[in-house]
């Protein structure tokens, strides 16, 4: 009897326990299936999102025309459209800063464009792409050391034969032969693609000749420069002393 009589009461408290609490099971409930359905329309949301920004951006790329300069602007626009931000606001940059050099031959203008591609992605493969395409501008613009300095923010290891090739083409610019070798021998250890091995190599070729040219010329100037020192000491010592001039006594005849 006092078996039953205890379950009985282990029964009335749960019981008890169910009608003060029910209320927060019930919200909790609630919540989880607001917050599954809620997630489920965000992701939904964000995938039409990025196919709106598709179709969009490729119908604005479909209307550049190299022969319109103008036409590149409404891609612009789209690009720097905060109210709709996905990755296609760097592909619009970038593909915006390929037409201002292919079709405008502004260069400084598509560095800007990459520029602010970078603001917009904390992707280390696009940032890598990015750098490595205002590395290429700058070494048009002559800007060497910017060139070289944006190509050390590449982090990206798989771009190391494109990064090392175009290094040593900048240190070529700046015949710094030597430097220029060791960029191409470390693109050439990268295991470029075969028509691009045998460009680097080609460049290789070219800075070694250089070096040994720079070599030659430089033993040339320094034999030179030996020489006309020499000369300057011989004229120097065979130079007679300058001797004073003997004073003169005038006598007046009357």
């Amino acid at each position: 009897m006092s078996q039953q009589l205890t379950s009985e009461e282990q029964f009335s408290v749960l019981r008890s326990f169910l009608a003060k609490t029910w209320k927060i099971f019930v919200a909790v409930i609630v919540i989880g299936l607001l917050a599954f359905w809620g997630w489920r329309y965000w992701q939904s949301y964000q995938e039409q999102k990025i196919t709106d920004a598709s179709d969009k951006y490729e119908q604005l790329v479909k209307q550049l025309d190299a022969t319109i300069p103008t036409s590149v602007d409404a891609l612009v626009a789209f690009a720097n459209d905060k109210e709709n931000k996905t990755i296609y606001n760097v592909f619009a940059d970038l593909r915006a800063a390929q037409f201002y050099v292919e079709a405008l031959k502004n260069y400084e203008g598509a560095e800007a464009l990459l520029a602010n591609a970078l603001t917009k992605t904390d992707s280390q493969p696009i940032q890598s792409i990015i750098y490595i395409r205002i590395a290429r501008l700058q070494y048009q613009l002559a800007q060497y050391q910017d060139s070289l300095a944006s190509l050390d923010k590449v982090l990206d290891k798989s771009w190391a034969s494109t990064v090392n090739d175009l290094r040593g083409e900048i240190f070529v610019k700046m015949a710094r032969y030597a430097d220029a070798i060791d960029s191409f021998q470390v693109a050439l250890s990268s295991s470029p693609a075969p028509e691009v091995e045998k460009n680097i190599r080609m460049k290789l070729n070219q800075a070694e000749y250089l070096k040994a040219k720079q070599l030659i010329d430089d033993e040339k100037q320094a034999a030179k420069e030996s020489a006309e020192n020499s000369q300057q000491k011989s004229d120097a010592a065979s130079k007679p002393a300058e001797s004073e001039k003997p004073a003169t006594n005038g006598t007046n005849k009357n």
